[in-house]
């Protein structure tokens, strides 16, 4: 039991105070936003157009059991200077049972970033997590760098896993690099890390190509009501295209190894309309 005290104590100090860690960012970019050193605006999705996008996700599985599949809405509500204001809705099939989540976020811009509370419910959570809060700041940098401190809490039927992450990215002209580190645990035992690599071209007329790469140890259910720390490795693709002005098709497949249970192979086609 000391033990189990010892690593939670441990865990807490190192990542979950992240309120300070914003309070503490925002002072060291305070001097440098009222110099006027560097000009930070709001980030232009905050002005853009409302929008719906609905879309189909699939995943065949190697150990032979049921596909996965998943139907899903996203609407996007842009406030300008009072905020984003997103919805989320997925009938999820997994391991042969139906589930059903709703999710929420909410974000609000300031002079040296942009902060997001986000939430979610499940109503028969057999593999998902029944709720789940998380906290996310996005702060600025000069120079087109950037970075990210999320911290976040999901509840299973069998257990609680809490999930902190850190992120540095860089935008360079039409290009986005993006490192994340993330450390996760199941009821407050040792954290596990995983790492997460993205690299994204955005044109003119915000067309978009990604590639996203990431491993280490992570929380997963691998069977129904079965939660457990295992070795991941994730490769994904994916895009935003305009065919037309106001309907976009988003398009995304990938690969990815749960530990030894099994490896799965899946793709997402949607549709994004601007209202």
């Amino acid at each position: 039991m000391r033990v189990t005290e010892k690593r939670v104590l441990t865990l807490k100090t190192l990542f979950c105070p992240l309120g300070a860690a914003v309070a503490l960012c925002a002072l060291l970019h305070f001097p440098l936003a009222a110099a006027g050193e560097s000009v930070a605006t709001k980030p232009s999705v905050f002005d853009a157009s409302p929008s719906v996008e609905v879309g189909y996700t699939t995943d065949y599985l190697t150990n032979h059991a049921p596909d996965w599949k998943s139907k899903y809405a996203n609407v996007c509500l842009p406030l300008k200077a009072l905020g984003l204001l997103t919805l989320h809705g997925e009938d999820v099939d997994r391991f042969g049972l139906s589930d059903q989540v709703i999710g929420a976020s909410y974000a609000y811009p300031f002079l040296i970033g942009v902060i997001t509370l986000g939430g979610s419910y499940t109503s028969n959570p057999s593999f998902l997590a029944k709720n789940a809060v998380g906290l996310e700041w996005n702060g600025r940098l000069p120079d087109g760098f950037g970075y990210t401190l999320r911290a976040e809490q999901r509840q299973y039927n069998d257990a609680k896993t809490n999930i902190e992450s850190l992120g540095v990215e860089k935008n360079a002209r039409k290009f986005r690099l993006a490192y994340t580190a993330i450390l996760s645990s199941i009821e407050g035992s040792c954290g596990e890390l995983a790492h997460r690599v993205q690299l994204q071209w955005i044109s003119e007329n915000n067309n978009r190509l990604g590639v996203t790469y990431a491993f280490g140890i992570e929380p997963e259910v691998v069977y129904q009501n079965s939660l457990s720390s295992i070795q991941t490795n994730f490769i994904q693709l994916d895009g935003l295209f305009w065919p037309i002005k106001r309907v976009g098709v988003v398009a995304a497949c990938w690969h990815g190894m749960e530990g030894d249970y099994y490896q799965r192979n899946g793709g997402q086609i949607g549709l994004r309309i601007l209202l």
